[in-house]
């Protein structure tokens, strides 16, 4: 009838009912002055039961004074048991978000810090250890960090440097990659370390092992299966905003629909866990297009959140409509000027190339927007800059971006009047032998040029074909060259068509070469 997992009511009425009578209190004083160690570890075993789950009574046991030294000295002097009910109360502190309890973690982290290494040969209490230290991690990363330091967290990624206690196991991956995650909030000014860990979490299983394990919290299933370990929801969404800042997002994108599962059954803390989390995601066009296909969840849980005064809700709903708005009106924009926009990149296309220099619902500046040229491609980018006015503190939001790539009723459409005809070209070469890409060909063409406009054939010859691989010498090269004998600076268009011939007639010249050695 009191069992936590099958009568969570009857357990919590249980705890309620310990905590008015006064228990926490007696049971303190035998954790303190119990003359028995079995007495001393029970009474520390009971408080822990009594607070687990329970904001309430861990409040009650994390705000009295002798919580903290009956944990410490069990931690520093007590029998193995002791020590063992020590680490299930101070992971019970740890798990929970009440203010005594968090205050109180950082002056436990040192001591369970400790015992990592001083297990006395007991893997049991290393492993209660790391699991009170991943649960600090996500309020006080600061203070595991300066515990532990950064080689020990590393060690811990590593399977070939882990200790001999902590096995090699997917729950293991997961609990030391949680660990690493959370102190990365830490990491300002440790660049080295940060890289070494982001390596880590990149090359390793525990991404695959956090998008497991997350949709198994939202089953309220074990993760792995047969552990009978259960995860907190509330705790994964934080660390999904963690990943999230770190570059993970595109990684996470099937995390999407697990975190608007948890959103939509989860109580009021964990769900704005998870709507902070979905907006951190979202910042990659990637999770973006995943949520907004949720249609229901936007018009029914997001709107009700939303009108009750969930501001993480309003602030997403805000975010999704701003930029699926900006995609609308960009498609509208290509899709009216269809034929100037053949091989023009797409609007998502376009969206991801913008979020690697700002924020999709933020703004770029001229020199971003020079960058952004190599990557649609456009040429030249000094064109395009004049496009927009002789001011260097010239913005553009994402969606005025994307009209200016594709044009309007009202403006000239860079990719129409710089790229089409261009693309066109390339794209009906595609399988020419030595053609680079449009993207090569616009990289070299602006740094041959320093930016301008034109090209000049001299540096052609000498610059920009040796920087496309492409031979200076040869028939067909020495023709190519003789067409343009006393002819201006080539613009980018004219050396587009011209390198595209170019490599035709070397392809057919490359042809009739080896017909003649096959005959021979």
């Amino acid at each position: 009838m009191f069992d936590y997992e099958n009568n969570p009511a009857g357990y919590r009425l249980c705890q309620d009912e310990a905590a008015k009578i006064g228990g926490i209190e007696l049971l303190l004083q035998q954790a303190i002055s119990g003359k028995d160690d079995a007495l001393r570890s029970q009474s520390l075993e009971a408080i822990a039961r009594m607070s687990f789950g329970n904001p309430a009574t861990v409040e009650l046991a994390a705000g009295a004074a002798e919580t903290l030294q009956a944990i410490c000295t069990a931690l520093q002097s007590g029998a193995m048991p002791e020590k063992l009910s020590a680490l299930q109360l101070a992971q019970t502190v740890a798990a929970s978000s009440s203010p005594n309890a968090v205050a109180m973690v950082p002056q436990l982290v040192p001591e369970a810090a400790a015992l990592l290494s001083e297990n006395f040969g007991f893997d049991q209490l290393s492993r209660g250890a790391l699991d009170f230290l991943v649960s600090s991690s996500f309020t006080h990363p600061h203070a595991v960090v300066g515990a532990l330091g950064w080689q020990q967290i590393i060690d811990l990624l590593s399977e070939d440097r882990r200790p001999a206690w902590l096995h090699a196991g997917p729950l293991e991956t997961f609990i030391c990659g949680l660990l690493a995650t959370n102190c990365l909030e830490a990491a300002s000014g440790e660049a080295d370390a940060s890289h070494e860990i982001v390596a880590f979490l990149q090359e390793g299983t525990f991404l695959h092992c956090f998008l497991e394990c997350l949709d198994a919290a939202v089953h309220r299933c074990a993760w792995p299966a047969d552990s009978a370990c259960f995860h907190s929801p509330n705790r994964l969404a934080e660390a999904a905003s963690v990943l999230a800042e770190k570059g993970f997002s595109r990684t996470l994108v099937p995390a999407v629909t697990s975190l608007v599962q948890i959103v939509e059954t989860a109580e009021e803390n964990t769900q704005t866990s998870a709507l902070l989390a979905l907006r951190k995601l979202c910042s990659d066009v990637g999770c973006l297009e995943g949520l907004l296909a949720q249609e229901e969840f936007r018009k029914g849980t997001m709107e009700l959140l939303h009108k009750s005064g969930e501001q993480a809700a309003t602030d997403l709903l805000s975010y999704m409509e701003f930029v699926e708005t900006a995609f609308r009106i960009a498609q509208a924009a290509k899709d009216a000027q269809a034929q100037d926009n053949l091989h023009a990149p797409t609007v998502l296309q376009l969206a991801e190339m913008f979020q690697r220099h700002a924020p999709l619902d933020g703004k770029i500046d001229a020199t971003l927007l020079v960058q952004l040229c190599s990557e649609v491609p456009l040429a030249p980018s000094e064109k395009v800059i004049a496009c927009l006015t002789s001011s260097s503190d010239v913005e553009l939001s994402l969606q005025s971006f994307m009209e200016r790539v594709y044009g309007t009723p009202t403006i000239l459409g860079w990719w129409p009047s710089l790229m089409q005809e261009a693309a066109a070209l390339f794209d009906s070469a595609e399988a020419v032998p030595r053609l680079p890409s449009l993207s090569q060909a616009v990289a070299v063409f602006e740094e041959s040029t320093g930016g301008r406009s034109s090209l000049a054939i001299q540096t052609l010859h000498d610059v920009a074909l040796p920087a496309l691989g492409i031979p200076t010498e040869g028939t067909a090269v020495e023709v190519k060259f003789a067409e343009l004998h006393g002819s201006v600076p080539l613009s980018f268009k004219a050396f587009a068509k011209w390198l595209v011939e170019l490599c035709i007639n070397m392809a057919e010249e490359d042809a009739e070469a080896l017909a003649e050695t096959e005959a021979a």
